[in-house]
């Protein structure tokens, strides 16, 4: 929100990002073999990741099949990039709701408004803050995310290797 006002106050001017958000081009593209095969990897890393989530009945194991969906971009690079992203968010989301816990559980007792504050702020980020018992959660958000996001690597590398293979092989005569 300081952010959003701020940037009101300077007058609204849209400034480069000093990283690119997704390399590579984005155009569009026909459709080939290659994009097919592609699309259907992606199917079937995401119903292995819904099958592990709920066939195995893992604790917020919901977070398996979002990283996962998340990480497989169109290329290796791209899909790297938004991969250390997800989980350096991940890891940053942690500490701030483990930091929002530990004194939303201890000032509940000096000072109840404080309490209600920091509840009301956990609310807002979609935290585990009206069941402070639970500590496990963000724990199990994060393994689960750094999961999902690890099998789109290892599947993105994967079909990397399987592309330069193919483009590597030499064409066979009649």
């Amino acid at each position: 929100m300081v952010t959003f006002v701020v940037w009101l106050i300077r007058g609204r001017e849209d400034r480069p990002q000093p990283v690119a958000e997704l390399p590579g081009g984005t155009v569009r593209r026909k459709l080939t073999p290659p994009l097919i095969m592609f699309a259907l990897i992606r199917a079937l890393v995401m119903a292995c990741t819904v099958a592990l989530a709920f066939g195995l009945n893992l604790s917020h194991g919901t977070w398996l099949p979002i990283a996962a969906i998340v990480a497989m971009k169109p290329s290796l690079e791209q899909a790297t990039l938004v991969s250390a992203q997800r989980l350096t968010g991940a890891l940053i989301g942690a500490a701030a709701a483990a930091l929002l816990l530990v004194p939303a559980v201890a000032i509940r007792c000096w000072n109840y408004a404080l309490y209600s504050a920091a509840v009301a702020m956990g609310a807002l980020i979609l935290v585990d803050v009206g069941q402070p018992s639970d500590y496990a959660a963000e724990g199990y958000r994060v393994l689960w995310t750094f999961c999902g996001v690890g099998i789109a690597l290892l599947v993105m590398l994967l079909a990397s290797l399987l592309a330069k293979h193919t483009a590597e092989a030499p064409p066979r005569s009649a």
